[in-house]
Formats: C-alpha cells, sequence, structure tokens
C-alpha cells in the first residue's frame, strides 16, 4: 500500500495559506519557545557556578611566611587628635607611629635593608631618608615580646587635614596615618619570616569622606621583598573535624574540606574536586583564572 504524502501537505498549505493570523500566531509561539529554551539554556548549563565541564585554571605557587606582628585600630577613635591602636609580636620588636607619610617615601623605607630600617626608626628625629619627609610622629616605642598593648598615638602637634589636601580630587599623595613595626634583632634571612609590617590607617577628613579604617598593610620580608597582606573570604560557616583538627566544609558537596583560593576575588568556598566543576567563582561569579591551595589542602581528599 502506497500513501503519497504530497496532496497532504498541498492541503496544509493551502490550509494555512488562507489563515494568515494563523501563521503570525505560530512564527510568534515558535520565537517564543526558542528565546525560553536559550535562557533555560544559559540559567542552568552556562551561568550555574557548579557544572560539568573542564575548567583551564592555573595554580600559583605561594611560599609561607610567618608573620609574628599583630595590629587592630579602634574606628571609633581614630581622627586626627589621636588614634588608638592594639598591638602584640611574638618577638621584641620596635614600634614607630607617624603622621602624614608621602605613599611613595614610605615603600623607599621598606625596600631598605633590616639595618638601614632600623636606624631610621629609632633615630627617627635624625633620619634625613624618612623623618624630614613626614608630618610628624611618636616617640619610637620597644614592644616586648608577648605583650599586648593598646596604646593611642597622638601627633606631637596639632596636625591639620587640609595639609593632606591634593590638586586632584578625591585623591592623596601621602598616608594620613602609618605604624610601622619592626623586629628589635635581625632575622635569618633563609627563614620564612616577616621582619616589619607596616599599618596604614585612613583618617576621614574633608578630603576623603569615608570611615576611618585600617587601610593596608604591608610587609618586608627575612629575604628582603616588600608585599601586603590580602584577605582571603571563607564562604561556608559550616565546620567539621579531621584527626581533631576542625575544617571548613565545601559548600557544593558538604564533605570535603574547602581547599582552593579563587583569584582575584580571593574567596574559598570549595573543595579541590569540586572546583573542577566550576567555571566561574560560585559566591561571586567573578572570574577564576587562577588558585593557590590553603594549608590544610591535605584534609581536602
Amino acid at each position: 500500500m502506497e500513501f503519497n504524502i504530497t496532496p497532504f501537505l498541498n492541503d496544509v498549505a493551502q490550509h494555512i495559506s488562507n489563515r494568515p493570523f494563523l501563521v503570525i500566531m505560530i512564527i510568534i509561539a515558535s520565537y517564543l519557545l526558542v528565546r525560553l529554551l536559550m535562557i533555560l539554556y544559559r540559567i542552568i548549563v552556562i551561568d550555574s557556578g557548579i557544572h560539568y565541564v573542564t575548567t583551564q585554571r592555573s595554580a600559583v605557587k605561594m611560599d609561607t611566611y610567618h608573620n609574628p606582628f599583630f595590629f587592630d585600630v579602634n574606628i571609633q577613635k581614630a581622627n586626627y587628635l589621636g588614634v588608638e591602636c592594639t598591638l602584640s609580636c611574638e618577638k621584641d620588636c620596635y614600634v614607630l607611629a607617624v603622621w602624614g607619610v608621602p605613599i611613595y617615601q614610605l615603600f623607599i623605607l621598606l625596600n631598605e635593608s633590616w639595618s638601614s630600617l632600623k636606624k631610621a626608626i629609632i633615630s627617627h628625629v635624625q633620619c634625613e631618608k624618612f623623618s624630614t619627609k613626614c608630618l610628624c610622629s611618636a616617640d619610637p616605642l620597644l614592644l616586648i615580646a608577648g605583650d599586648k598593648k593598646v596604646i593611642e598615638f597622638k601627633p606631637r602637634w596639632d596636625v591639620d587635614e587640609s595639609q593632606f589636601e591634593t590638586n586632584v580630587p578625591s585623591s592623596r599623595q601621602t598616608y594620613p596615618f602609618v605604624v610601622i613595626m619592626l623586629l628589635q634583632k635581625a632575622a635569618n634571612v633563609n627563614q620564612h619570616l616577616v621582619v616589619a609590617m607596616a599599618n596604614v590607617v585612613h583618617v576621614s577628613d574633608n578630603l576623603l569622606k569615608f570611615k576611618s579604617q585600617l587601610y593596608g598593610q604591608y610587609v618586608k620580608l627575612s629575604s628582603g621583598p616588600v608585599g601586603s597582606i590580602k584577605k582571603i573570604f571563607l564562604s561556608s560557616p559550616e565546620i567539621s573535624h579531621s584527626d581533631g583538627e576542625p575544617f571548613v566544609l565545601c559548600i557544593a558537596c558538604y564533605h570535603r574540606a574547602v581547599s582552593p583560593v579563587f583569584l582575584p576575588c580571593r574567596h574559598a568556598c570549595v573543595c579541590s574536586v569540586c572546583s573542577e566543576f566550576c567555571k566561574t567563582c560560585p559566591v561571586c561569579r567573578g572570574p577564576a583564572y587562577f588558585y593557590f591551595e590553603l594549608l590544610d589542602a591535605s584534609r581536602s581528599n
């Protein structure tokens, strides 16, 4: 038995041609269906934080350095009359609080040798390389190892915030307040140790009106280089234990420990296994081209 489809198609074409409104409705419905499928595909497959794809993400080799210093600032007591700070150190260290520090000059100082840096701090008044470039400073202090002190640093004379103004709106060439901490004794250059830390505090004024806060922390390593301290954002509040030690759980599998830290956002939220299925950072949806492993990565398996 043969079936000729040609007459059937002709009948359908004639039926549709007699009803142009039906043709328009079919076209619109088809377009909307295609758009809906594309949107669902983007939401489920492309934009989802975790999906089964092969990622091309490079691991960044990180060196671990021990930081013996602790510094915090009471933002409620941070103004041009004085700044209240909390300090401690595992070893004896010198502390120097300075007002009106030229940014460029600070990094020149930090890149000096340990002995030159020590001389600039303990003989601050006579130091032409640094002190003469700053507005004023408090007397240098010796902080004994293990002591935790709360100190209100006050300038030697009244500091006028207009001295920090520049010709460029919302910018400045000087840091309002800096506390430099330096180990009293030189460390072995082969040790992975931080020997100095400069704590930069923003003090609210008419030029930059945002709240007073700890703006940045720059460290000098025993081997010479200068770097900055960056925070890592752990996204999961859930804690588990392995061999009696706590670790943060992966937000995807809820089983293994958080290990990779995505860069540049610095979110740590998934384990090494689940990170392979993350095209972007699951927390901020930002790019995650690089990563480094946390110290407890051995507990992630």
